[in-house]
Formats: C-alpha cells, structure tokens, sequence
C-alpha cells in the first residue's frame, strides 16, 4: 500500500518545477504590467504559451485572440503557424453593480519549423510579455496527454491514458506516425514500461447530438504498468503527463473523498473538527410546516405564523439548500449497493461522526439521507395524513454566491405537501434500512423503529388506494415497485405473524415487475439504465435479485437477464466502451449532469458484475466500471478532474456556496468531492450564464461537445452539481471498486 501523500507531494513538486521552468523570466520593460507566461506543450513542434487577464481584460495590451505569427518569437525565429484558445477559468462573485467578474486563459499555440532539443535554452517573447526556459521533455507538461489524475485500479486489465490535440482554433492534427511513449517513474525518471501508441481513429466531427472530442484519438496502453507510483507518461520531444498512481491506495483515496461529498454536504449538522478541516456551523434546523402543493420550480414562502418542526438529516442540493423529492433515490442507492456488495463497506472508513459505532459508514451515510423523511412523515394520531411524507422542503428564492454559505443562510423554507410516491419511496427505503440493520443485535431498535415507520407509510397508501385491492392502474409505478419489494422482504424480520400481508405484497411485487420491467412499463415508468427521467433504477428490484429465496425464482431469473441483456447492450446509451475513443458513457443525450454522470451509466454494469459467475465475464465488467471511472479525474478531452479535491487539474469556480468560503476566506480550497455538471450540448441563453459562456473560443458551437465547458459558477448548466443527479452515482461506482482495509481509511 502507498500512502496518499506521496501522489501529492510528487504534483505538488510537478506542479512546481514546471512553474519554475516556464514562468521564469516575465519582462515588460517597466511598462504596463504584463501577465505571468506559463509554457508547455501539444504536440512535437507545437509550445503553447498561456496567461490569464487576471480578471482585468483592459489591462492586456492587445487581443490574445488576434495573435499571429509576426507577433511571437521563438529563439529569434518566428513560429510558421499561431492558433488560439480561451476559456474562463474562474469567476467572482457578483458585484454590487451587477457585474460578473471572469478571469479568461488564454492559450497560444505556436507551431515550430523544429523541434524542441532536451538541454537547450529558448526564449518566448510576445505582446504579452517574455519567458525563458530549458527543455526537457522529462519535465515539460503536455496536455495532450490525458490520464486519470488520481490513480488507475490494478485489478483492471485495461488500463490506459489519451493521446489526443486541439489546438483550438487550429483543431487536432494527426501524427506523421505512430508515436511511442514511455512510463516513467516520476522520482527517478527510469523507465519501466516502453510502447507504441493504438490509433483509435478520427473523432474530429462537430455536430448536433454528436458526443465528439474533437480529436484524432490514440490510446496508449498502461496494463503493463506494474502497482506503484507515481508515475508520468512521457512521449519524447513533447513532454509528460500529469502524474498518477496504479494503487488500492489511490482508488480508496478516490472513494473516500467521493463518499465524504456527501458528509459536506449534509443538512442540519454542524461541520465539525476532527471529522473535516472545511468547517461550518449547524443549518437548516428547523422548517415552516406549509405542507405546500409540489412544483418543481415552486417557491415557498412562510407566513410567520407558520408552525415551526425541529429538523435534520438529508443534504443540500447544489448550490441551494432545498431538499427537493428527487433526493430519496439517495438512500435507496446507498442501501442496494451495500446490499450487493457489503464486504466493501466496514466501520470507520470514512471518518464520520457515526463512525465507530459499530455500523459500516456507508450505511450511516444512508441512515443520515432516510432522517429527513423520517422527520417529515406525519405521526399526528388526529391527522388524516398519519403516515404519509411530506416531499421536502423549499423557499423563497435562492440564497447568494459569495454572500451567504449553508450556515448564514436566512431564507425560511417550508413543507411540501405530503406525496404518495414520496411515501411508497419512505416505505421502502425504511423498510430496507430495518432489514440491513438488523443484522446488527445493537441496532434492532432502531431497525424496529424504521420498520414501524415503513408500515405506518404502508397504511396510508393502503388508504388511497380504490377498492379493487393492492393493484390499481395508480399503483403501476417504480416507487410501489420498490416499496412492495422492501416491506415483502422485511416483514418475516418483524411480523411473521402477518402472512397474508407478505403474500399481498409479493404478488403487487410480481405484478408491477412483470407490467413495468418483463413488458416494459410506460413513459416514464420503465427500465432504461442510465437514464436519469427514467423512474425504475437497478435498486429498486436488485433485492429480489440478491435474496436467497425469491418468492417467484422465474420472475427471478427473468429480471437478472433483463439485467445482462442492458449490460450486453449498453443501457439507455448503448454505449459500447471497447468501440469509444473515451469512456464517457453518454452517447444519445448531453443535457445538463450527463457528461459527468458515469457511475449512473455503470450502474447496470455494477449489478451484472455482482451476478455474474463467469470469471472472464466477470472481469470484462469489472474492466468496465474501472473505465468509467477514470473519465471523471482526467481522462477526458479537456484532461480535466470535475471533481473538487481530485486530481491536479480541478474545476475551480463549482457553484457551491460553502465553496467561496472555505476557499477565499479560510483558504482551503473548494470543499472536496463535488462532480460538477461538466461540458453540455446546449448553451444556455441566460445572460449571467452567457457571461461565462462567452470566453470560449472557438465559439460555444463550433466545439465538439464534451469540449463545451468553461470554468465559472454562473454558468450553471456547467458548473452546478446535485447529490442526486451527478455525486450518489459516483460514489456508488467507488463503492464497488474499492475493497477497504480494517479499521483505517485513505486519508490515515
């Protein structure tokens, strides 16, 4: 095992050195302040120059965008060719006078007749200032290289990074012939594995619906690479990659930082000491009972003589703090994968206030997303709502970036009205959690007490529905699905006594399986792994699937085919991920959180593994989900990690509001583990977002899609994240691949 350390100290000397050897000498001769010129590489012959305005355009001499040939000198010598990119890289917030203040990068890519020797001095010099340094294709950065920026699985036998250019303007290029590239270890520079690049093919096309990268794109091969680290990828007269480990280490680094995303962003609990550094006080700890009617894009505005109901558990959506009904897939997904996969789950692992009271982490994790329901279900006897679940809370507006953060946030929030599939969700998810938990002797009571629950949340279902029985044309949906499942197989647990009842649950079990999942359901209550607007999701039957005795063992295996067959095809995406130049998953839609979405388009992939008994089969699918999560820390087109506190290249302006200040006031950072949206088809016309938006260049059309991204908390449909869309699915993916050690998490 390597110790997380050692991969950050080794990018933070990378980092550094390759500071030292670019920015060097800046000069302007005492005139108007020019940037800090940073210099590294794109291809052999191609040295991009790049700077930021530093969120003050008009002190730029010139426009960067304009750059010729004429303008730049290298060594005395003109490069043959300038192209130019530029995208924000982070935004303040706004200002009292409405404005948006964006720092854009610009980059310069210049094209050499020659080139680059290792030892030889150059010297840069342009409209925006001067810079020298010695090459050395050991420690010059390329970004054409791109890797997963954390660390790769070694049980994985198909490990690899991306070769692939886009000199913006200029597009890709291809290479004169295939070039070779060697492993190096990043302390020492010895070599330890050699080898040719895979040419994977011409990925260059920019249309609609077309998730390209703009790239010609070569695929250079890591399986050889023994566990250790780190490591750098070198491709001699270009340069290195950004550095990366093949460790158990890194892969629980990653899942620890993943799953803690979610501890960060709980609502109504302080953030405290020992168990984060990124602090703040309690929130959100009481709600305005409104019981207001549903609405997606409704507001709630408390009366102030509201009655007031003490309040805690669940999690802060983005970059509000709502709990909307969309979030009880949380737990329902925390629950199924630590059913299928328990072993990978232990007590202590991710440093949560729970930990050590004897129930693995995750599952206190999954507790914590149930406790908001809990406490809106109504318990009032005298109440013809007894039972039911209130679909969570709301207000007014929504809070300020950079003025207010979870704990100083003084926006009332009330209560949605109570919701019958909100409830039948309930149901189910307390009756799971009772199950799971009582394998634990010191946690029987309150598995009885989620188990009450879940019967009281049965109760009043049974109370709206007709008198044709458990079965009526209102009951055929994914959440009466899941909660006729969970009570069914819960109820031996605690009522054995209650046969009819389990009875009648199995058969609205088997009903609704056979109508929604074996004949397909109807818009939108059907099995379309992958897709977010579907309503039935793995979890929400993988139990039937998993116990050791279903009620019907046809059905049985029926539904585990179903789930083989959506593996085998690639789910709603069909995504075939031995054809695709990258592994992200999205192929039919890139809306809003679909580019960063990977452990969602694993989730089939995860189930099927955990069924499978064939060793090789097992293995191609293990191979699968280790692929999709590499896309995420920096093995995509823009070699970018969307994730806060992963990776050396991060996204830097999330539209988190606890972020500015841990990261401008306590200097911090950004609070880690956030998977923010990442690139999208379409732009917003938003003229906050089109602000963000608007440094791109090439224009926000004229790129290929998984390159429309720029970095800015405005720009929404890129920057923000939801727990329920974007994170849950992520950490359910590492929860899978990684297998924890006793008694001790990464960060130990």
């Amino acid at each position: 095992m390597h110790n997380v350390g050692t991969l950050k100290k080794t990018r933070t000397l990378f980092l550094l050195l390759s500071y030292l050897s670019v920015v060097l000498l800046s000069c302007n001769g005492g005139k108007v302040e020019q940037p800090s010129l940073t210099v590294s590489m794109a291809a052999p012959k191609v040295l991009v120059v790049s700077f930021t305005d530093s969120f003050n355009p008009d002190n730029l001499v010139s426009n960067p965008l304009k750059s010729t040939s004429s303008d730049w000198v290298v060594n005395a010598r003109h490069p043959q060719t300038v192209y130019v990119a530029a995208r924000s890289r982070d935004e303040l917030p706004k200002t009292q006078k409405g404005d948006y203040p964006i720092e854009t990068e610009y980059k310069i890519y210049l094209v050499l007749d020659e080139s680059f020797q290792n030892g030889e001095s150059y010297m840069v010099s342009g409209p925006f200032g001067s810079t020298s340094f010695l090459f050395d294709d050991k420690t010059m950065f390329c970004e054409s290289i791109k890797v997963n920026q954390e660390g790769y699985h070694p049980q994985s036998s198909v490990r690899y990074a991306n070769l692939g250019i886009f000199l913006g303007n200029g597009g890709s290029l291809l290479f004169p012939s295939t070039p070779a590239y060697k492993v190096l270890d990043a302390k020492t520079q010895n070599v330890l594995v050699m080898g040719k690049a895979e040419f994977r093919g011409d990925d260059t096309k920019v249309e609609k619906n077309l998730v390209s990268s703009g790239e010609y794109v070569y695929r250079l091969d890591l399986s050889a690479v023994p566990e250790g680290g780190p490591y750098v990828i070198q491709i001699e007269g270009c340069g290195v990659s950004y550095p990366f480990e093949i460790s158990y280490t890194a892969v629980e680094h990653i899942a620890y930082t993943y799953t803690r995303g979610l501890y960060h962003q709980r609502c109504g609990i302080a953030l405290q000491k020992p168990y984060t550094e990124f602090t703040r006080d309690a929130c959100h700890t009481e709600v305005g009972l409104t019981r207001n009617t549903w609405s997606a894009s409704g507001k709630i505005e408390v009366d102030s003589r509201s009655p007031m109901l003490a309040i805690y558990g669940g999690y802060h959506d983005a970059g509000d703090f709502d709990r909307r009904p969309y979030h009880t897939i949380i737990p329902i997904l925390l629950l199924g994968y630590y059913e299928a996969f328990p072993d990978h789950f232990i007590d202590s692992q991710y440093n949560l206030p729970e930990s050590g009271n004897g129930l693995p982490d995750f599952l206190d994790e999954a507790l914590w997303g149930i406790a908001s329901w809990e406490q809106l279900q109504i318990l009032d006897e005298r109440d013809h709502q007894r039972g039911g679940i209130m679909a969570g809370t709301e207000t007014s507006g929504h809070p300020e970036y950079g003025k207010t953060n979870a704990a100083t946030d003084s926006l009332v929030y009330g209560t949605w009205a109570v919701s019958e599939e909100v409830t039948a969700y309930g149901a189910g998810m307390m009756a799971q959690a009772a199950r799971l938990l009582y394998a634990f002797p010191l946690w029987r009571t309150k598995a009885q007490e989620l188990f009450d629950r879940a019967m009281l949340a049965w109760n009043y279902l049974d109370t709206k529905m007709t008198d044709k029985g458990f079965y009526t044309e209102n009951t055929e949906t994914s959440a009466m699905l899941y909660a006729s499942l969970q009570l069914s197989l819960a109820l031996p647990l605690f009522e054995p006594q209650l046969e009819h009842l389990q009875e009648k649950l199995q058969i609205l079990f088997e009903t609704l399986a056979t109508k929604l999942l074996v004949e397909d359901g109807y818009w939108p209550q059907q099995y379309r792994p992958g897709n977010a607007y579907a309503q039935i999701q793995t979890v929400h039957f993988s139990s039937y699937l998993l116990t050791q005795k279903p009620h019907d063992l046809m059905l049985a295996e029926t539904l585990k085919k179903l789930v083989f067959d959506q593996a085998d095809k690639g789910g709603y995406m069909g995504f075939d991920m031995e054809k695709a130049f990258y592994p992200q998953g999205a192929t039919k839609t890139y809306g809003w959180g679909a580019a960063t979405a990977q452990g969602r388009y694993a989730d089939v992939y995860a189930f099927a593994y955990r069924m499978e008994t064939d060793a090789k089969k097992k293995q191609s699918l293990f191979d699968i989900l280790c692929q999709f999560g590499d896309y995420d820390l920096g093995l995509n087109p823009l070699g970018k990690s969307f994730v806060t506190g992963l990776g050396v290249d991060q996204v830097q302006s999330p539209l988190h509001l606890d972020s500015w200040f841990t990261r401008n006031e306590q200097g911090l950072g950004n609070v880690p583990g956030i998977l923010v949206y990442g690139p999208s088809e379409e732009r917003s016309k938003a003229e906050y977002q089109m602000i963000v938006s608007n440094t791109l260049f090439p224009s926000w059309d004229k790129l290929p899609l998984q390159r429309r991204w720029a970095d800015g908390w405005s720009l929404v449909n890129n920057n923000e994240f939801t727990v329920w869309e974007t994170m849950v699915w992520n950490i359910c993916l590492y929860g899978v691949l990684n297998t924890p050690t006793e008694g001790k998490s990464s960060t130990q």
